[in-house]
């Protein structure tokens, strides 16, 4: 039993790495095209957008000379002493720190500000304001410009001149220091607390609706004399109603409702009548009497004898006569009624009158109260006011005279700022559109570039065999270009797996009979390499791998074992590639070791009616087929091995019998052995990585170990590992087989490089 051997490569020793060339370069720009192209186009787009959206500001600025004049002149004049010397840019730094204050800004807010803005709309403003304003030194020239960005032309040029102003009053103030500084400031306090004390008066006057104190209390006072006038004069009508409606209600009970109207047909009862008559006008004189006299008066006392005698004649009358009588209503019942109601009705209408004159009477009053405690502070507060307006203008003469004497003992000093610009209100915008659409188309530029450089530095798979050869130290064999149209990296992004529709296409179909099922556009590459006119061009993908598989040892046979991580990386098209490549250059069968396949799922299809498999038809190398019974009978490899032998081709498929023990490693030297008699070429189409582990551990057995990589789906870390697990086991990978490779730089660029 022989076992090959092969030395260990050192995996610490330093990689050789191939050179960044400009065909990397352009491969990575191109396979995130769509990527560069969507984020410069977002990025362009949105600054465009912005560059015409955004409003326009407009730059005001104004130029300040510095001079060594005024306060900086501290030179004795008198006495011929010398000057003092001041260091390049001193001066302007020393006024730059007073345009700087945030006092000076504050006050500048200010002027803008409603007096009564609080304290965070005050620090808005201010923010506001120092984000937009700026200053620059010119030291050699002794200048300062000073600039304020606005979106209205006219305030950018007066808020500049607003701070000028300000600047000058307090830089005098900084420099200007003792009876002037005091007295301002003394000004300032009164005029601050006088201020107050008028919005206070004036807030207290609106509180309580306070227009002309005086003549307000003289209404109130002429008000509450002319309810009192109404009160009395109710009262006195009052009583004498309520007398009147007494003397009614008593003379009203002798009052009947009904009277005798006549009595008929005889000269009795027309005395009677008369004497009725006389009667009646005697009780209307008597009620008449008794509603101006005393019941017990002369008149009344007649009266009613009379009418008592009157009654007794009617009566002896009425006893001899037998007659007929008819009764009525009487009037003077009703007119009687009817003044009572009137005097209930006025009586009832004046207590009611009564009840509101006493209810506006009281807050006559009250009012009047509260109009006197007002008026006596106002008062109060105007005399405070007063009080406070001649402390104001007492300290305004002073100040006022204390510059006069400071002017007339200082005439030699004079301010040592000039101003040499003027603010003026400007024409041209700062922030002109071009120059945000070059910068978005300049930022977009950057972006997309970083995108990719983030993208690659992310990226784990292979797009280009330069990549592998750099990651894995490992040279490429064979890496045909699929026909297939790549996916972009957004269609990975938004799910879409490479080939899906594809996928769809041989799903429908299984139950479609007129819808061929699609073959990988990769296997029918690596197929087509080897027909017909692209015979030259399969000679030139596995030429290099078949010389590296000669040049892996010096034994006449060779074991190559071909090995992938997953089963989707496309192994199965280069084995076959590579077994019609080899057919051609030896006299014995090529032998391909099926060692993938599982159960039904045979990788190599179903043998035929004569026992052999269909591949597709190359050139003919055997047209009648090859025949197993040829080949050198062996012991081992026939009880675990099945071979069928492919059509016009001279290729044999062995594969393990379902019931057999196919030994790994070490233990099947002895079946390879065996089988290097019989062939020239073995090549071992292993079970995936991700599946198996024994591709691994027959690596040892192997002269040349070709590694299956997918572009764009094996990841590096996973190459790399099994790279270094072949190398652990003792075996020799001789390169790189990249599969489901892609063109990304189009033709009319490529043919440059």
């Amino acid at each position: 039993m022989a076992i090959p051997t092969s030395i260990k490569p050192n995996r610490k020793a330093p990689r050789v790495t191939a050179q960044v060339t400009t065909r990397d370069i352009l491969n990575t720009f191109f396979y995130y095209r769509w990527t560069v192209v969507s984020v410069f186009f977002t990025v362009f787009i949105l600054g465009s957008i912005v560059a015409f959206v955004l409003p326009p500001t407009y730059k005001a600025g104004a130029s300040l000379l510095a001079l060594f004049a005024g306060y900086y002149d501290q030179s004795d004049r008198t006495t011929g002493g010398t000057t003092q010397q001041f260091q390049t840019g001193q001066l302007i730094s020393v006024e730059a720190q007073i345009l700087s204050s945030r006092e000076l800004h504050r006050a500048v807010v200010m002027k803008e500000l409603d007096p009564k803005a609080s304290s965070a709309e005050i620090d808005r403003a201010l923010q506001h304001f120092e984000s937009n304003f700026r200053i620059e030194k010119v030291d050699l020239a002794n200048t300062i410009n000073v600039s304020y960005v606005d979106t209205n032309p006219q305030r950018a040029a007066d808020t500049l001149n607003r701070l000028l102003t300000e600047y000058f009053h307090e830089r005098a103030g900084v420099f200007t220091s003792g009876r002037v500084a005091f007295l301002t400031t003394q000004r300032d306090k009164i005029k601050a607390q006088l201020n107050k004390a008028n919005a206070e008066l004036i807030s207290f006057q609106q509180a309580h609706g306070i227009v002309n104190a005086d003549a307000q209390i003289q209404s109130a006072v002429a008000l509450n004399g002319l309810l009192v006038q109404r009160k009395l004069e109710n009262d006195n009508t009052l009583a004498q109603d309520r007398a009147t409606l007494a003397s009614l209600l008593s003379e009203a009970k002798n009052v009947p409702s009904t009277i005798l109207l006549y009595v008929d047909n005889t000269e009795a009862a027309h005395a009677v009548d008369t004497m009725q008559l006389a009667l009646l006008q005697l009780q209307a004189r008597r009620a008449d009497l008794a509603s101006r006299y005393l019941p017990g008066s002369a008149f009344v006392q007649q009266l009613d004898k009379q009418i008592s005698d009157m009654r007794k004649s009617i009566e002896r009358q009425k006893d001899h006569l037998l007659n007929s009588s008819r009764s009525g209503h009487n009037t003077y019942y009703d007119t009687v009624q009817d003044r009572i109601v009137r005097l209930t009705s006025d009586i009832a209408g004046e207590a009611s009158r009564q009840k509101t004159i006493d209810n506006q009477l009281k807050a006559s009053l009250d009012k009047l109260n509260d109009l006197i405690q007002v008026a006596n502070q106002l008062r109060r507060m105007d005399i405070d006011r007063d009080l406070l307006t001649s402390s104001f203008q007492n300290f305004s003469r002073q100040v006022e005279q204390a510059r006069i004497d400071q002017n007339q003992a200082d005439t030699v000093s004079s301010t040592n700022v000039r101003i040499i610009q003027a603010p003026f209100v400007p024409t041209r915008r700062d922030n002109p559109p071009a120059l945000f659409v070059g910068g978005s188309f300049l930022a977009a530029l950057l972006i997309a570039g970083l995108t990719v450089l983030v993208l690659s530095s992310l990226r784990e798979t292979f797009i280009s065999p330069e990549e592998i050869e750099r990651s894995m130290a490992l040279p490429v064999l064979s890496a045909p270009i699929s026909r297939m149209t790549p996916p972009s990296p957004m269609d990975r992004f938004r799910g879409r797996r490479p080939g899906s529709w594809g996928n769809l296409r041989d799903n429908l179909a299984r139950y479609l009979p007129w819808l061929k099922p699609r073959q990988p556009a990769i296997f029918q590459t690596a197929l087509q390499l080897g027909t017909g006119g692209t015979g030259k061009r399969a000679r030139t993908e596995y030429g290099r791998m078949i010389s590296a598989i000669d040049n892996s040892s010096d034994g006449a046979s060779k074991v190559v074992l071909m090995l992938s991580f997953r089963g989707d990386d496309g192994l199965l098209p280069i084995v076959q590639g590579l077994a019609m490549e080899l057919e051609r250059r030896s006299n014995k069968p090529i032998l391909v070791v099926d060692m993938a396949s599982a159960g039904d799922n045979a990788l190599y299809g179903r043998p035929d009616e004569h026992g052999r498999l269909s591949w597709p038809s190359g050139e003919d190398i055997a047209p009648n087929g090859f025949n197993v019974g040829s080949m050198p009978e062996t012991v081992a490899s026939q009880e675990v091995l099945t071979f069928q032998p492919v059509g016009h081709h001279h290729i044999v498929v062995a594969r393990p019998k379902p019931d057999a023990f196919l030994p790994a490693g070490r233990q099947s030297a002895a079946l390879f052995d065996e089988l290097r008699q019989a062939h020239d070429y073995i090549l071992i189409h292993a079970a995936p990585a991700s599946q198996a582990f024994t591709g691994i551990e027959n690596a040892i057995l192997a002269d040349a170990t070709v590694l299956a990589i997918r572009a764009e789906a094996t990841r590096k870390p996973v190459a790399v590992t099994l790279r270094s697990q072949i190398l652990d086991a003792g075996g020799k990978v001789v390169g790189i087989a990249m599969t489901h490779r892609s063109s990304y730089i189009p033709a009319f660029i490529y043919r440059f490089l």
